[in-house]
């Protein structure tokens, strides 16, 4: 009689074992994986900031100036930086559909208009929140993840900041108003336009451009920065969109303008509980992005470089003024 033949297989034992050995693989895995795509990322961030680098230039040599870092009409709310940019980052189309010269252009004259997602050079990939949309509804407007630097506020000994204003008395929110400052020392600012001659310290050492895409959060650190009971993500114009600017005259305001930021605190400070930060009247907002360890900049020579959340303050405050006439650099 014949033995039968016997069918290996694994015990119970080997089985968990091969499981538990698999899940480790995969949990070692998973962050190479999600450090990749975050590099990726952080590429296409420098890409878009380099075309909006690009279109500024593009601008300047046909009109011989920047555009409005922020504009008003009338005192209401005019357009932003953005308006003026448009036909040189593919979007003329856009650009021939609005009326920039009427009230309120940059805000609700431009409503029909605005029932859109941003293009895709306005927004950060990195970005975690929604950019259709908004406070009103999410039936127009839309966000950018890109701020113009309108310059900082600073004293040293070497330097003073005297173009600045108090800013912002608005509305009916409640909490601390007017404790935010507004400087007109970078390069892009309200109801002024400026030239390359304008930039003294030279144009690789001046920041133009940077990011405000994420998360704030209150004092205790567990909840999101809300405007009226609504939690929103903070970008450049709060809960406004990118075309947003400003709603009073003056090349020193005290009136809000908005896709413009007055650098006063460290990259990727995320609490909302401090002067000058507020979504809707707050000009301080810091720069602030997804992107692991800092925010990406572009420079008025159209470079772009990394700015570590841990860079001297004063340095970035230089970095955002025209003509303070201090030897700086960006890496």
């Amino acid at each position: 009689m014949t033995k039968p033949k016997s069918h290996g297989g694994f015990t119970l034992v080997e089985l968990l074992v091969v499981i538990a050995i698999i899940g480790v693989l995969i949990a070692l895995l998973l962050p190479a994986v999600q450090q990749a795509r975050e590099a990726a990322r952080r590429m296409q961030c420098s890409n878009n900031l380099k075309q909006i680098g690009l279109a500024f230039h593009n601008y300047h040599d046909i009109h011989r100036s920047f555009p409005y870092g922020a504009r008003a009409i009338g005192n209401t709310f005019g357009p932003s930086w953005w308006a003026g940019l448009l036909p040189f980052i593919e979007q003329n189309s856009l650009f021939e559909k609005l009326d920039l010269t009427v009230n309120n252009a940059g805000w609700s004259a431009n409503a029909s208009v605005l029932i859109r997602q941003p293009a895709p050079v306005m927004v950060c990939p990195s970005f975690p929140g929604e950019v259709h949309g908004g406070h009103y509804s999410d039936s127009w407007d839309s966000k950018s993840t890109y701020v113009g630097i309108s310059g900082a506020d600073i004293s040293t000994t070497a330097f003073t900041e005297s173009r600045v204003g108090t800013c912002c008395n608005c509305c009916t929110h409640t909490g601390t108003q007017n404790d935010g400052i507004i400087a007109a020392g970078g390069l892009l600012i309200a109801n002024k336009t400026l030239r390359f001659r304008d930039i003294t310290d030279g144009t690789s050492n001046t920041l133009m451009v940077s990011e405000i895409s994420g998360p704030l959060y209150t004092a205790n650190a567990s909840s999101l920065s809300t405007i009226s009971g609504e939690k929103v993500m903070a970008t450049p114009a709060g809960h406004h969109g990118w075309l947003m600017g400003a709603g009073g005259g003056g090349t020193t305001p005290t009136a809000r303008a908005f896709n413009l930021t007055t650098i006063r605190y460290q990259p990727n400070s995320s609490n909302y509980d401090r002067p000058g930060i507020n979504l809707n009247f707050g000009p301080n907002i810091p720069l602030l992005s997804s992107h692991p360890g800092g925010v990406m900049g572009l420079n008025g020579d159209g470079h772009v470089s990394f700015l570590a959340e841990t860079i001297d303050l004063n340095l970035l405050k230089l970095l955002a003024t025209r003509d303070d006439g201090q030897v700086v650099e960006i890496n």
